[in-house]
């Protein structure tokens, strides 16, 4: 199977490439991070050495609630980037079509941003 060792910079790296709407991204440790979609969401990756290692997402949605498939779509044991990326298009579809529209047209003239176009807030603790 293939695999990519990907470092928590290195995945941050692909939420400011692949998710404009990303705020708050910052690096908790080396195998964990976090961030916010568009203002409405947070999410956290974290890396599972299992076997070669790989990172895996969840979707907070409040109290002890979250989620780490979305749609049919499986956010753990991602290995590679291109799984990585695909992870996080299957975060943002899903957090989209939970906000709907209205919300999103508000946010994105709100935020000044367009949804695939501005780099996230980026901070280490």
């Amino acid at each position: 199977m293939p695999h990519d060792d990907l470092t928590a910079d290195d995945v941050l790296d692909l939420v400011g490439e692949h998710l404009p709407a990303a705020t708050q991204a910052r690096k908790k440790s080396d195998t964990e991070l976090g961030f916010v979609l568009y203002d409405a969401f947070a999410v956290r990756g974290s890396y599972d050495d299992y076997g070669r290692g790989s990172w895996g997402f969840r979707v907070l949605l409040g109290g002890d609630a979250s989620v780490s498939r979305v749609l049919g779509h499986r956010l753990t044991i991602r290995g590679t980037r291109d799984e990585v990326r695909a992870a996080l298009e299957a975060i943002d579809g899903y957090l989209r079509l939970r906000l709907g529209s209205e919300y999103l047209a508000v946010y994105e003239v709100a935020a000044g941003v367009r949804s695939s176009s501005a780099a996230p807030e980026r901070h280490e603790e």
